[in-house]
């Protein structure tokens, strides 16, 4: 008989590295999040989240942040390459989207877009009232375990988001300096499920300014506004993702309820029926007017459509889940 005991508890095994993610879904999903961001009131780590990539999404952003650790060690190399292989096709989706979201949204000055005109903008607001109010049981069905302080940490999300979202919006032009703090505020808001990085812009007095930049980038003024802002970006990606991550590491369900809270929050924004409409601006006034106006009926139907677009996200993330896993 041999002498040698098997060890009471065998060595833990690390997990598998996730499959990566086929080209055409990561960039789908990259379109989505980038016209939810151009969209005042919609936030793209929500259409993240509803699509189940958005832990995958914290995950390879904070890897690129560590570059120089990364590339010292194979494993490192090949964590960096991962998550390349996913966010260079998903950032391609969201810019391009993003483009398109915010030409068709605002438009040039000449071409007024959807959310600058008062016939449209009631239905444009009803059917992302419908995209969040029905993506609302997603982050919460993935809370592993309910308690009262989750559902206080719900609750007063909630309450936050709906006071900030009521907010009176800024008219006058930022300076330039501001935008630096801007894109800072902007990514980090951006990234969190049920804030919106484009209602801050508004509330910030920098939407207009910021797609009014992406559409004239054959103006040097402009081009220099967006370096500022997209320097702000960075600065927040730098200092913000580390701290989201900790919290889904150590803090998976509080972190999962409180994002529940800010989605319920932001739904007061995208009441279709504003206090009134300022077509120079895509602030469009105050955000919450209690009446209702007479295309209701349309209005009922744009946001059925919205609640079908959560019904064919639904399934179009069980497909990225069958192929990432």
């Amino acid at each position: 008989m041999s002498d040698a005991h098997p060890p009471a508890h065998p060595a833990p095994q690390p997990p598998a590295p996730e499959r990566p993610l086929p080209l055409p879904l990561a960039c789908g999903a990259g379109l989505l999040m980038g016209a939810a961001d151009s969209v005042p009131g919609v936030s793209g780590g929500t259409i993240a989240l509803v699509l189940g990539v958005y832990e995958r999404l914290i995950e390879s952003i904070s890897a690129c942040l560590r570059l120089p650790t990364l590339v010292r060690t194979p494993e490192g190399r090949a964590r960096l390459a991962r998550a390349l292989h996913f966010l260079l096709p998903l950032g391609m989706g969201v810019l391009a989207a993003y483009y398109v979201g915010t030409r068709v949204l605002v438009g040039p000055t000449e071409s007024p877009g959807l959310l600058r005109r008062a016939d449209t903008a009631p239905l444009c607001y009803a059917f992302f009232l419908g995209l969040v109010l029905f993506s609302l049981p997603e982050p919460w069905r993935r809370i592993g375990q309910r308690t009262g302080v989750s559902y206080c940490a719900a609750l007063l999300a909630a309450v936050f988001v709906a006071w900030l979202v009521g907010l009176d919006h800024a008219t006058s032009a930022p300076q330039d300096w501001m935008l630096l703090p801007g894109g800072a505020l902007a990514i980090s808001v951006m990234l969190l499920p049920g804030i919106s990085g484009s209602l801050l812009l508004l509330v910030l007095g920098q939407y207009t300014t910021i797609a009014g930049a992406v559409h004239n980038l054959d103006q040097g003024a402009e081009v220099t506004r967006l370096l500022i802002f997209f320097a702000g970006v960075l600065l927040g990606l730098i200092f913000f993702i580390p701290f989201l991550r900790y919290l889904l590491r150590r803090h998976h369900d509080l972190t999962l309820a409180t994002l529940t809270g800010l989605m319920l929050g932001s739904v007061r924004a995208l009441w279709p029926w504003k206090s009134h409409y300022d077509l120079k601006d895509p602030a469009l006034g105050r955000m919450v007017n209690v009446g209702v106006g007479s295309d209701w009926l349309w209005a009922l139907l744009a946001l059925a459509a919205g609640a079908g677009s959560v019904w064919f996200l639904d399934r179009l993330a069980r497909r990225i889940a069958r192929s990432g896993h």
